[in-house]
């Protein structure tokens, strides 16, 4: 009961922050096309911050993407299949995405870490934080990606997928 609890106010805090984050790239990018257009001046700043918040809000995404289990599935294979063999499937791939993502929390830390010992910083749009701060939401990301594959393979979340996209 208690890790459906923390499951529900931890969907809340994804989606909130992903709201956060889409509102502070519009208001970044508006900001700069405002003062552009009107005032014939233009920030250096304001296209690598969009840039930054817009990539760390599709991190914040995939982590929504992973708790709806909507992640990428080939449905002609899959709707062939009976209905245990999916769920074994499902438990397989959500194995090996939780592979893969703990090696991607892993190497975004040595990567971050290697940042910071270069003290690379973003020179020319003098943003007032290093490139490795920006840097943390991969090892971020793919460690909560790796929480949200824990709890779907612990049977806890959403218990439906979310429903594919059919063209």
């Amino acid at each position: 009961m208690m890790l459906h609890r923390f499951e529900r106010i931890l969907a809340r805090l994804e989606d909130a922050l992903a709201g956060v984050l889409l509102a502070a790239v519009l208001f970044v990018i508006t900001y700069e096309m405002v003062l552009r257009g009107l005032f014939g001046h233009s920030n250096l700043w304001t296209d690598e911050l969009s840039r930054v918040l817009l990539v760390t809000m599709v991190y914040i995404g995939v982590i929504g993407v992973t708790r709806d289990g909507g992640n990428i599935k080939v449905e002609l294979i899959v709707s062939a299949l009976g209905e245990k063999t999916q769920k074994v499937l499902v438990k397989i791939v959500d194995v090996l995405c939780l592979v893969f993502s703990l090696a991607a929390t892993w190497l975004g830390i040595e990567y971050v870490i290697e940042s910071i010992g270069f003290g690379i910083s973003f020179a020319h749009s003098n943003l007032p934080f290093p490139v490795w701060v920006s840097q943390l939401i991969v090892p971020i990301a793919f460690g909560m990606i790796s929480i949200r594959l824990v709890l779907r393979i612990a049977g806890i979340g959403p218990s439906e997928p979310a429903p594919s996209v059919e063209v």
